[in-house]
């Protein structure tokens, strides 16, 4: 029976496995952050909402008082700012996102590529062990058959 299979680059094998959960971990994370970055939006965009429909109700009343209207149209520009803000955030955040995944397909080639050595090695070692045994039981085959052909004669070994 032959040793043990052992893949020469099981270390390296594992080094681009750790590379691929590192790259798994950093696009679960930009994922994380695109995604409260995305509530914020829909957030700022509720509350511009409220508001807008704030000073609709106040506009409705019969005394106007300037400085609130002005107070609310400030918030108002503030919170618009605040979603074109979040929009750029976002859109930088999927660039990145986009770069990450690339960087994530990369390492997962490097580590599918030595899982399929590893596992042609692996049956080359199972047939060359296979090989082995069958010559081996060839041999042991071939020697009862001499042994019987020999004693069948009546000579001794």
């Amino acid at each position: 029976m032959a040793g043990r299979f052992h893949f020469r680059f099981e270390t390296l094998l594992k080094l681009r496995a750790q590379k691929e959960q590192a790259a798994r971990r950093a696009v679960a994370s930009r994922l994380r952050q695109i995604l409260e970055l995305e509530r914020r939006h829909e957030r700022l965009e509720r509350q511009i909402s409220e508001q807008t429909s704030a000073v609709r109700a106040s506009l409705t009343d019969e005394l106007l008082d300037v400085d609130t209207i002005k107070l609310a149209r400030h918030w108002l520009i503030r919170l618009r700012q605040g979603v074109l803000q979040t929009d750029a955030e976002i859109a930088g955040q999927r660039a990145i996102l986009a770069q990450e995944r690339a960087a994530l397909t990369e390492s997962r080639k490097e580590t599918k590529t030595l899982e399929t050595l590893k596992d042609r090695q692996y049956s080359a070692f199972v047939a060359q062990v296979q090989r082995k045994e069958q010559h081996e039981l060839d041999e042991m085959s071939v020697t009862r058959f001499a042994h019987t052909a020999l004693t069948a004669k009546g000579e001794n070994p």
